[in-house]
């Protein structure tokens, strides 16, 4: 595939996501206006998209060097667990319900980047 039909996919999916948490928190503060950072909307979606980069290409880019070595795919995953803990722990204080949309969204942010790299991965299998 071609490094500029990469990067087009990559951009084109980061606006998508970045409007989906756009959507998803004025939805929710429709619904409860007196949430914590009702008044950091600009804030709370910098947050969504830096966090949901950071999930995305840890993936992404560590796949290649996990599937070297077992090892690798449990540090990995371990990695993964780690960063999907250590952003969940500030919504503790809400509920489960606000650490469970905390992690949903980053698992799904986590298959999609592994969804990219097989299809990316098995597109240049097939040019070769």
């Amino acid at each position: 595939m071609k490094r500029s039909i990469e990067i087009l996919s990559h951009l084109f999916f980061w606006v998508l996501f970045t409007a989906f948490a756009v959507m998803l928190s004025k939805l929710y503060l429709e619904a409860k206006p007196d949430a914590p950072f009702a008044s950091h909307f600009t804030y709370v979606i910098f947050l969504e998209v830096a966090m949901g980069l950071i999930f995305f290409y840890t993936t992404f880019f560590c796949i290649p060097w996990a599937r070297k070595k077992s090892t690798n795919q449990i540090i990995l995953g371990t990695i993964l667990l780690f960063l999907l803990v250590f952003f969940a722990l500030p919504a503790i204080k809400f509920g489960l319900w606000q650490v469970m949309s905390s992690i949903i969204p980053h698992i799904l942010v986590i298959f999609l980047a592994y969804v990219f790299r097989m299809f990316s991965d098995a597109v240049a299998l097939k040019q070769a």
